[in-house]
């Protein structure tokens, strides 16, 4: 049950580790990644969230968010196009807080019942002298 836990969270946990941040190459990164969606500002600072964005010849082409409108913005007038990606540092962050959560955890089990008043001599009966 722990282990199931522990291994639930681990997966939560990194699915998060991600943010939005420039991409440096749209055309690589858009025929690499192949991202869900990316955030494209053009030089007369008209921004456009793109769903199942593709790079054709020159351009980003992808479907306006929340609309069936297909967009065409010329990669030269791209001011600033935007992804989702890995972030290394929440990465690291979340990997440091999992180990030190598993390493707590496993410490508890492997010392449960080794303390002294931990029901180690416990009979079920009690004194009069308890009370």
């Amino acid at each position: 049950m722990v282990l199931r836990s522990l291994t639930v969270a681990t997966l939560l946990a990194t699915a998060a580790c991600s943010s939005i941040r420039p991409v440096v190459n749209a055309r690589e990164f858009i025929q690499a990644q192949q991202p869900k969606r990316v955030w494209v500002v053009n030089n007369a600072n008209e921004s456009y969230v793109l769903t199942t964005p593709r790079v054709e010849g020159d351009n980003i082409v992808g479907t306006r968010m929340n609309s069936d409108d297909v967009v065409s913005i010329p990669l030269g007038s791209a001011q600033l196009v935007e992804a989702r990606q890995r972030d290394r540092k929440k990465t690291m962050v979340v990997g440091v807080i999992v180990a030190v959560v598993a390493g707590g955890t496993l410490y508890m089990v492997a010392n449960a019942g080794k303390e002294p008043g931990d029901l180690g001599g416990y009979t079920g009966e009690m004194s009069r002298a308890s009370w």
